[in-house]
């Protein structure tokens, strides 16, 4: 039996009209559990859960799409406006030898596929060290944005080759990622401390980096 027989009709009628039971509940003044009570057993009212829920639905593949279309357009903005820093930047840059140097051994050494990571892999510890100082002084990247990682044959000490890398390179273990391990031997002594691999991820330096290189390309 219903109590406020004016309520009840207020809420079957708001119901019918798509309302939720929260709605409902604050503009007639009830509870929702009230408003769930009346309304929740009647056939129509399961058709409008329904009808909210696809509603819902809809409404939420269309809040992702235009979420996703406003972080392109900043994505494509952002990119747009690492380009342009590059080609001012290299003008005043491109006289520095740490500056050429760092370019020059990402020609040469560095992964230029992958779009959202600068990688750079060698068995060459004096090259990470020249590399990692490129970084810092011309991308703005910090030690600790820094992961290195070295890949060891079979048989070689982890501890070992990982202090050694520290020190070469002059970089923290902390900053090394797992170490990998290669199931054969190694014969060739210019990898008796393995193979290193230093990694920023960015693919707004990556960006950045790779107009530099054009630019450098283009001036030679």
């Amino acid at each position: 039996m219903v109590r406020d027989e004016e309520k009840y009709k207020q809420a079957v009628e708001f119901r019918k009209r798509g309302f939720t039971y929260s709605e409902i509940a604050k503009i007639v003044g009830i509870s929702k559990s009230t408003a769930s009570a009346w309304l929740s057993k009647k056939a129509f009212s399961k058709r409008v859960a329904k009808d909210n829920a696809e509603r819902a639905a809809r409404e939420n593949v269309k809040r992702i799409g235009l979420l996703n279309k406003a972080r392109k357009s900043e994505r494509t903005a952002r990119y747009a406006e690492a380009i342009h820093s590059a080609e001012t930047e290299f003008k005043h840059y491109k006289s520095n030898p740490l500056f050429i140097a760092g370019l020059m051994l990402y020609l040469a050494d560095g992964d230029q596929k992958n779009s959202s990571r600068i990688r750079i892999s060698s068995t060459n510890a004096q090259l990470h060290r020249i590399f990692i100082s490129f970084t810092q002084e011309f991308l703005g990247v910090p030690a600790c944005d820094t992961t290195f990682y070295v890949a060891l044959y079979e048989g070689m000490n982890e501890t070992k080759e990982m202090k050694w890398w520290s020190r070469c390179i002059k970089l923290s273990v902390s900053h090394f990622g797992k170490t990998q391990f290669i199931n054969r031997k190694s014969t060739d002594a210019i990898l008796h401390h393995g193979s290193g691999n230093t990694i920023v991820g960015s693919t707004v330096l990556k960006i950045k980096l790779l107009r530099w290189i054009e630019l450098l390309s283009k001036d030679l």
